[in-house]
């Protein structure tokens, strides 16, 4: 248990909760201000779980970084560190939102939480991105049709990996297993194949190393339908997803010249024999 003179030493209201001790600082300079209310928030409240202080009010500085006791000698110290992490946080705030707006994408704010999310809808399908203190997103909610789909929550999103918002939209179709939306039947609204890139361009055509590529593959395994699907972050590293009929199988990062190609990887992510693996066009059921 954490010794009450230590942290009145620190300058902390201590205070005995039933769910344990917690701590109140007050911020004498008020140094730290919501951004958006421009309210000034002049005190924090934390809990106290062994040697860390864990923000738990007010809402705008729940989820910031604990900080560890062992390594503050003083409450002025304390008073810095806070500042310098919700700085941190604003910073983030300020950034992905940006990020979002580029995208087409609303940047909702929470005004007293801080908390930064986004609804991205594609066909039947929506889904909540909410992004942590440090700008992380995650899958926070997926509903297809008026149902919850609990089906990869928690799932991290790298938005900086999406240059368009329909690179970020086609992902997650495929993360949840949303059918794809058949192309209208006009002129240049076809599919395109590689095999005919290769046709017209020639084998030895390049990929400018600033290009964004995105890959789609169809496959039956077995009689069940999945889909494989990788989009180029940078250089030779692409980003990777198979999904199913009832969502994500495996989700990553993969070097170009260490990728074994589709047949063989979807063979090792799922355990059976290359031969089981089948390549089927844009025209085969998907469920």
């Amino acid at each position: 248990m954490m010794d009450t003179a230590r942290l009145r030493e620190l300058g902390l209201k201590v205070k005995e909760e039933p769910s344990g001790t917690e701590v109140v600082l007050d911020l004498e300079a008020a140094s730290l201000v919501n951004p958006i209310t421009k309210d000034f928030i002049t005190d924090i409240t934390f809990q106290v779980v062994g040697d860390r202080l864990i923000p738990i009010a007010p809402a705008a500085v729940v989820g910031m970084t604990p900080i560890l006791l062992s390594a503050i000698d003083a409450a002025e110290e304390m008073q810095v560190l806070l500042l310098d992490t919700f700085s941190d946080h604003v910073f983030h705030l300020q950034r992905r939102s940006e990020e979002l707006q580029l995208l087409g994408l609303p940047a909702d704010v929470d005004p007293q939480s801080l908390e930064l999310s986004t609804l991205v809808k594609e066909g039947h399908l929506s889904v909540r991105l909410v992004a942590d203190r440090q700008g992380n997103f995650r899958i926070a909610e997926a509903v297809r049709g008026g149902e919850d789909l609990p089906t990869a929550a928690g799932h991290i999103i790298e938005l900086s990996e999406f240059r368009e918002r329909a690179a970020l939209t086609g992902y997650l179709a495929a993360l949840f297993g949303e059918p794809v939306a058949r192309a209208p039947s006009v002129a240049g609204a076809g599919p395109v194949r590689f095999v005919e890139i290769v046709e017209k361009f020639g084998p030895q055509a390049l990929v400018p190393p600033r290009s964004s590529l995105e890959l789609l593959a169809q496959l039956q395994v077995d009689g069940k339908a999945y889909r494989f699907a990788a989009a180029r972050i940078a250089g030779r590293t692409f980003r990777g997803l198979l999904a199913g009929t009832r969502g994500k199988v495996w989700a990553g990062r993969f070097e170009l010249d260490e990728f074994p190609g589709v047949v063989r990887m979807v063979a090792d992510l799922l355990k059976v024999a290359p031969e089981a693996v089948r390549l089927v066009g844009p025209d085969a059921p998907q469920e």
